[in-house]
């Protein structure tokens, strides 16, 4: 009964922005760990709250805000009530100077900052931590996180993790049989040390970590609208850093949408996120996300995983991120930078700098599924694929299952001189296997040794006007327009601006017109649609 009339509350107050009927002016509650008391009014710092049962006891209103004290800390699940409005969130935040305010949920079930069925919240400036010391033995948090990093980033290919802890959040957003849930804002955020549920054999625990959202029910088709995670530091949480959204409405051929309802405005800009223990980033059942301009360092330490994948969405944007070292596990099946992930149309890469990642990026169209249409353009893959997987051996790009009219162009393709027996390009039967596959105005430039391609059972691949330099590549398809030179890179740069052009480079607006080029080259460069762009990812000038 209880669960009844709390579900009831929320779907009659979902949309309401105002308290009995009358509009609420915006209202300011301080929250102070050690001065405050929670008989105070909380509107003044003088008269702040104390504890989270206070916050969480309320009902707040459009505009209203709830500001922590800097530098002070609180034990528990953070559950405030209530909903804003279009152009009036409710804000969750911090006053004063010092440190973000900190909140340890100590193993708390649902997340230690909680919300079901609420929407337009903004919330910034915080530490958010879920660490259960009862589980690690007793371990404190500070020694469980440098176990992190000496027991899994340092040593090479080091065992997989399998724990039986209770899955664990950060953040925990659901959503529940009420249609639309809009504007939900994470900015600046710290979140970290979640011991969480990790086991690769078990599906399900890729849904618990550090930021999670899911929509639950059967009965009305509920999604997420306005998504941002802005500026967050995400990083020793298990098993995945951020997951948007797990969702039952997911049902869908290529070219029937069965109960398929996405999410809608997902944008995740400028976070940094490492140590993870197995994803750092799992985009699902989502139309038109942005990942932007975000670093993944050192992700799945613990478990197979790409660095980050989108699944199940249509039009999904990766651009300007840095993807490296992700790690490879003993028998690991993902460890590379980004992910295509099958059930997706549409999805483009750019401008992104993936390099020294232990496996090589993939573009999946899963087994008897589909992935229609992936771009790959104006990349720098630099020292990928430096171990070998269980079954395809070391791969840079990897192409596989029923991946259909993938275009990877304008990319530089480098692999360094300590690196063997690697798959410059490889593509994998999955139950079936991709076809139509081009490669154009790319640059491989090839210092390893016993670099090759493997096409297996895919169907017209086509490789046009490609550069190739340095050691051969074996089995590379015939190219009838390739160049044979040194591009001549700028030999007195280091990462990524050592990609610019010298004069007399053979790149030099030879490459083939592609007209829905994106526009710009990595560097931000006019790329003109009716003139011969420059091979690989800069066209600007000759230096």
């Amino acid at each position: 009964m209880k669960t009844l009339l709390i579900r009831i509350f929320y779907l009659t107050t979902l949309f309401c922005g105002t308290a009995n009927g009358k509009q609420v002016t915006p209202r300011v509650f301080y929250i102070d760990a050690i001065s405050g008391k929670d008989s105070n009014t909380g509107h003044a710092v003088t008269a702040a709250w104390k504890t989270l049962d206070r916050v969480n006891a309320a009902v707040f209103y459009p505009g209203d805000q709830i500001l922590f004290k800097s530098g002070q800390s609180w034990i528990g699940q953070l559950n405030p009530k209530g909903n804003g409005q279009l152009k009036k969130p409710i804000l969750i935040g911090k006053y004063g100077y010092g440190k973000k305010p900190s909140i340890a949920g100590n193993g708390v079930a649902n997340g230690t900052l909680y919300f079901h069925n609420q929407q337009y919240w903004e919330v910034s400036d915080l530490e958010i931590t879920n660490y259960d010391a009862k589980e690690q033995q007793g371990q404190e948090l500070s020694a469980w996180e440098n176990g992190n990093h000496t027991t899994y980033v340092l040593p090479i290919l080091p065992r997989q993790l399998v724990n039986k802890n209770k899955p664990k959040y950060g953040i925990y957003v659901t959503a529940e049989d009420v249609g639309e849930v809009s504007h939900l804002y994470f900015k600046n955020l710290e979140v970290h040390g979640v011991n969480g549920y990790i086991n690769q054999a078990d599906e399900l625990s890729k849904e618990n970590g550090g930021i999670v959202f899911k929509v639950l029910g059967s009965e009305k088709p509920t999604y997420f609208n306005g998504i941002l995670i802005d500026s967050c530091h995400i990083h020793d949480v298990d098993r995945t850093g951020i997951l948007l959204v797990s969702s039952p409405w997911s049902k869908r051929t290529l070219l029937t949408n069965t109960n398929w309802v996405p999410s809608l405005n997902i944008v995740l800009r400028r976070n940094k996120l490492s140590k993870t223990g197995a994803n750092a980033l799992v985009v699902r059942v989502a139309k038109n996300p942005i990942i932007e301009y975000n670093l993944f360092d050192r992700c799945a330490i613990k478990g197979s995983g790409n660095a980050g994948f989108s699944f199940n969405t249509d039009n999904a944007l990766w651009q300007y991120n840095e993807c490296r070292f992700t790690k490879a596990n003993v028998d690991d099946r993902d460890a590379g930078g980004i992910d295509s992930d099958y059930k997706t149309k549409h999805t483009v890469l750019q401008y992104n700098y993936v390099h020294d990642n232990d496996y090589g990026m993939l573009v999946t169209g899963g087994p008897n599924n589909f992935n229609d249409s992936t771009i790959v353009r104006y990349n720098i893959f630099e020292n990928d694929g430096k171990f070998a997987h269980p079954t395809h051996k070391k791969c840079v790009i990897r192409v596989s299952g029923s991946a259909t009219n993938t275009q990877v162009y304008n990319n530089v393709i480098f692999l360094g001189a300590d690196q063997i027996d690697t798959k410059v390009v490889s593509h994998e039967v999955w139950k079936t296997s991709p076809d139509g596959t081009v490669y154009r105005n790319n640059i491989f430039y090839n210092l390893s040794t016993n670099a090759y391609c493997d096409y297996e059972e895919s169907t017209n691949n086509y490789f046009d006007t490609n550069l190739y330099f340095g050691n051969p590549i074996k089995n590379i398809l015939f190219d009838a327009n390739g160049i044979y030179r040194d591009p001549l890179f700028v030999n007195n740069q280091k990462g990524v601006q050592k990609y610019h052009l010298r004069l007399g480079s053979p790149a030099f607006g030879t490459g083939h017109i592609i007209k829905n080029n994106g526009g710009r080259d990595f560097y931000g460069n006019l790329v003109d649609r009716d003139k011969a762009p420059n091979i690989g990812v800069y066209n600007g000038a000759l230096k």
